[in-house]
C-alpha cells in the first residue's frame, strides 16, 4: 500500500496517464517505483518494462504529476519482478 499520505514507495507498480499532441488521447505509462525523493517536490526513479527487459529512469515531476491526478496506485510489484529490480 502507498503511504498513509498516499505517496508512492519502493517496490509498487503505478500507471502515469498523460495526454499528448497531436491526437490528445491519453496515453498510459505503467512503472515500478524504485525510490522517491524526499521534500515537497519529490522525483521517482522508477522501472519501466521494455519488451524483456526494464529501463531505469528519473522522473523530476513526479510530485506534479500526483498533484494533476495523473498517476495511479495498481498494487505491490510481484516476487519475480522484485527480485530482477533489487527490491527485496
Amino acid at each position: 500500500m502507498p503511504t498513509p499520505t498516499g505517496l508512492p514507495k519502493a517496490g509498487e507498480v503505478w500507471e502515469k496517464t498523460v495526454k499528448l499532441p497531436p491526437d490528445w488521447q491519453p496515453h498510459t505509462t505503467r512503472f515500478v517505483v524504485i525510490q522517491r525523493g524526499r521534500g515537497d517536490y519529490w522525483s521517482l526513479r522508477v522501472a519501466v518494462r521494455n519488451g524483456d527487459h526494464y529501463k531505469m529512469d528519473l522522473w523530476v515531476d513526479a510530485a506534479y504529476a500526483m498533484q494533476q491526478g495523473q498517476l495511479r496506485y495498481i498494487g505491490p510489484a510481484g516476487p519475480i519482478t522484485r527480485k530482477t529490480l533489487n527490491l527485496g
